[in-house]
């Protein structure tokens, strides 16, 4: 008797949990009706799906399968090519509404035009924030506001066009892949996130880790970008298993982060003491030096100093992979680009304006954005009752009506692989695309849009371009070094990386 009671009563509490969704729709359903009437809203026009089971139990597992075996973008993409460029689930029971789109006007209307509707929701600074905290990438409304405030006066142009110090670091990579000798395969991804690394760091604190010459050591340099990469993995996977992500606990993250947090606070607080003590002598730009002028909160100074670390040192490093990984595996497209390089800036250290005028080296990464870009899916909760322009009606041309929180996951992969927009050859790397077409507004977002738009991207382009034109000067052929045949893997992580690296085989220039 006892036995069954405990069941009554743990049923009861229950109860209320799982059902308070249907309850909320239930007493919200005339309200929503009247605001989507006003709005002359219609009905979904495709793939409205009806389930009595939580949609995200069961996406979440293939999604998570799909992850596992590296394949989780391609996954997506077969989903959306499947089903349309919108597709709309409705769950009364559990989710209301989750939309799935890769309308350029309706991630328009997420991002920019409706800004104010829409938000990271919690989901995302709950996966994210036992690493970057309340960052400008975790943070929603008047926090996000003040972040990114604070960084918008450190990415100007005269801080991201001084070059001197890349060519510092550069040098450090290129020792390295001249040591095993001519024709030997080296695998660039991972030393292209020791070189950017190296060059954040730089910028960041005002002094390097230098991890590119200590490697296989055991310093805390060392082990700070290990922690680092290993903290961005389990992000990632955080937010592979979406709203279940609390159940994700791998031992080691809790001591990762520690680490991560203790070495940045030492910069942090080394920052503030000089604005405490003396006045900054005209020099160097330290990023970090010059955040504390705004602000001496030492965990705002942690939690911005680590987006922007990824905004520069990952984006740029998953960047450069990707274009070597496509030129290795395309000859002549390195050739051309050489050809540029060699007549618009010669064997002089590039500067800034030359970098800007090389029209090819523009397209090859503009290309390997397109196809492999930096966040390949993204999504947004409505913060209200909203609408979407288009989506309803039997043509799906009118508004369509959005109950507050619902979810709306767009795809920039996936949106830049589209036929209609690229062509028949979507699917390939041609570069020479971009001196035929100009994607419409909102067609080609390697860097987001709006007012969220990536604050580090000139920062990003830059480097990674003056690392491309570098690599091209030093060497006169890439050759694909990877054996692996199938289909592209990628990383689970924070930027999308290819899970097999970038083996190659490098050439050196013969005067």
């Amino acid at each position: 008797m006892a036995y069954t009671t405990l069941l009554w009563v743990l049923f009861a509490l229950l109860l209320p949990y799982y059902f308070r969704p249907l309850i909320h729709n239930l007493l919200n359903h005339r309200a929503n009706a009247k605001y989507a009437r006003e709005h002359n809203c219609h009905p979904p026009k495709v793939h409205l799906t009806k389930t009595v089971f939580p949609f995200s139990i069961v996406n979440v597992y293939q999604f998570a399968r799909a992850a596992a075996s590296k394949r989780h973008i391609n996954h997506f993409l077969d989903q959306v090519q499947r089903f349309g460029n919108t597709r709309v689930y409705s769950s009364p029971l559990f989710i209301g509404h989750a939309i799935v789109s890769i309308e350029p006007e309706i991630i328009k209307t997420i991002l920019a035009t409706n800004f104010a509707d829409w938000e990271l929701g919690k989901v995302r600074h709950e996966a994210f924030s036992a690493l970057l905290g309340d960052g400008i990438f975790t943070s929603d409304g008047k926090v996000w506001e003040h972040a990114r405030a604070l960084l918008r006066p450190q990415f100007v142009k005269d801080q991201i066009s001084d070059l001197n110090d890349l060519e510092i670091h550069f040098q450090d990579l290129l020792s390295i892949l001249t040591a095993p000798g001519e024709g030997q395969v080296v695998e660039l991804h991972k030393l292209f996130l020791s070189y950017t690394m190296d060059t954040s760091t730089s910028s960041l604190f005002g002094e390097s880790v230098f991890s590119l010459r200590r490697r296989g050591g055991d310093g805390v340099g060392e082990s700070f970008q290990d922690d680092f990469d290993y903290a961005q993995l389990a992000m990632g996977y955080r937010l592979v298993v979406w709203g279940y992500h609390l159940l994700y606990r791998p031992r080691r993250l809790p001591k990762a982060l520690k680490r991560i947090h203790d070495y940045v606070d030492e910069f942090v607080d080394r920052a503030i003491q000089r604005q405490r003590v003396e006045k900054k002598e005209e020099g160097k730009y330290v990023f970090l030096e010059e955040l504390a002028k705004a602000t001496q909160d030492r965990k705002v100074l942690r939690d911005q100093t680590l987006s922007v670390m990824i905004a520069g040192r990952d984006t740029t490093a998953t960047l450069l992979s990707w274009v070597f990984w496509l030129l290795s595996k395309n000859p002549k497209m390195w050739g051309k680009l050489r050809q540029e390089v060699l007549y618009e800036v010669g064997k002089e250290l590039p500067n800034y304006q030359q970098l800007k005028d090389c029209r090819y080296l523009k397209w090859v990464i503009n290309e390997a954005l397109r196809l492999y870009p930096v966040v390949p899916i993204n999504f947004r909760y409505c913060n209200k009752n909203t609408t979407l322009p288009i989506g309803g009606g039997p043509s799906g041309d009118l508004p369509m009506f959005v109950p507050k929180g619902s979810r709306v996951v767009y795809s920039v992969y996936a949106l830049h692989r589209r036929t209609d927009i690229y062509g028949a050859d979507a699917d390939e790397f041609r570069p020479e695309r971009w001196g035929e077409m100009t994607p419409r507004a909102w067609e080609y977002l390697p860097f987001n849009g709006g007012p969220r738009i990536c604050i580090g991207q000139q920062m990003a382009l830059i480097t990674a371009s003056y690392t491309i034109v570098r690599m091209v000067q030093e060497f006169r052929a890439v050759e694909d070094a990877d054996i692996v045949r199938e289909q592209v893997l990628t990383n689970i992580g924070l930027t999308l990386s290819p899970a097999n690296g970038t083996p190659v085989r490098l050439y050196r220039d013969v005067e």
